[in-house]
């Protein structure tokens, strides 16, 4: 990934809403970009289609504790 610079000068003000609307968007960012990642990983997309199938075809156990 290229790596970026940033230089401030000077302020810049916002409203507390257009600030906690940035964050949320922050976020949600952060998350798509994780998914992609997770898509991204074929060891992990097979390993989940097995799991599933696993489900579908009744291979699973009933964990009763988890000590």
């Amino acid at each position: 990934m290229a790596e970026t610079k940033t230089i401030m000068k000077g302020e810049l003000t916002i409203s507390p809403d257009a600030f906690n609307t940035l964050v949320k968007l922050k976020e949600e960012l952060e998350d798509v970009i994780e998914t992609i990642e997770i898509m991204n990983d074929k060891e992990l997309m097979e390993g989940l289609k097995r799991s599933k199938k696993d489900v579908e075809e009744g291979r699973v156990y009933e964990l009763k504790n988890v000590d």
